[in-house]
């Protein structure tokens, strides 16, 4: 059963200010030089950005876990452009103990060009029990994943520091990152990183294997099926799967890609989605 659908509500609008971009950037450890040749941002920082005003918005639980994110970029996110955007909650869903709230959004510039176009679920989990219990460690199955991926990987530790500072970038203030007395109650027992910080790992294997392309036009789903915690290290996975021709991009190809993100020692699969991008042949040469 779920509860009615709940209004459209616009977003706080705020300015994507380089000095913004770059403390993002530091906080998920990404060093690619495409951002500051192209002046444009990662799509995944607006993502991130508006996930922390929806906290405070939808007046969510401490504790409350990211399930599901979806976004599709509309076009080139450009250092200086002022955001804005609305958001609209779909029907809540609830089974057992654990209640999800599903949250579309549409971000735009001042001018109202579409800037991005996503989706987030959260999961609350209303009992105490161990992690099993949860939705998240239901789905956390065996990855079915090959072992190599042609993407290049990109790898990092997890730190408290790394966490508090994305905390501060993105304004997500769940203490479930950084207070451990707040954690150590919870079906995690301990504090566990930001989804959307680890899922930038990924965002970054992609914006390094398509660059332009990826931050103008890229689209990515995933799900969220394990957490990392300090000290772990996390290392990505991908694979282009198919190549289609693009007629409406003059010698482009539709590119789709399988995603993951694996706790580098156990091989614990802790994102698994999918990607697209459209991309020039000449961009695609070497990786069929």
């Amino acid at each position: 059963m779920g509860s009615a659908p709940q209004a459209e509500f616009n977003l706080d609008p705020w300015l994507l200010s380089p000095g913004w971009v770059k403390d993002y950037l530091a906080a998920v450890g990404d060093r690619l030089p495409i951002y500051g040749e192209a002046g444009l941002a990662p799509p995944l920082a607006l993502a991130a950005r508006t996930l922390g005003q929806l906290l405070d918005k939808l007046s969510l639980p401490p504790g409350s876990i990211h399930s599901l994110q979806e976004l599709v970029t509309r076009g080139p996110v450009r250092l200086g452009q002022q955001v804005l955007g609305t958001a609209c909650q779909e029907r809540i869903r609830q089974r057992g103990s654990l209640e999800f709230r599903t949250v579309a959004y549409q971000l735009h510039d001042g001018g109202g060009h579409g800037l991005l176009n996503g989706k987030g679920t959260v999961l609350i989990v209303h009992s105490q029990g161990p992690l099993a219990d949860s939705a998240a460690g239901q789905e956390n199955t065996p990855a079915k994943t090959e072992a190599s991926g042609n993407l290049p990987e990109v790898s990092r530790t997890i730190t408290q520091a790394q966490l508090n500072a994305y905390s501060q970038a993105v304004g997500d203030h769940n203490p479930l990152h950084w207070d451990a007395g707040f954690a150590a109650g919870t079906p995690f027992g301990g504090i566990i990183a930001h989804g959307m910080l680890t899922l930038g790992f990924i965002a970054e294997m992609l914006a390094g294997a398509f660059g332009r392309a990826w931050l103008e036009g890229g689209e990515l789903k995933v799900r969220f099926k394990g957490a990392a915690r300090p000290g772990d290290r996390l290392i990505t996975w991908g694979r282009v799967t198919s190549t289609i021709q693009e007629e409406t991009v003059p010698q482009g190809r539709h590119v789709r890609c399988q995603v993951a993100l694996r706790h580098a020692e156990t091989g614990e699969e802790l994102i698994s989605g999918s990607a697209s991008v459209v991309l020039p042949s000449v961009m695609f040469h070497g990786r069929e």
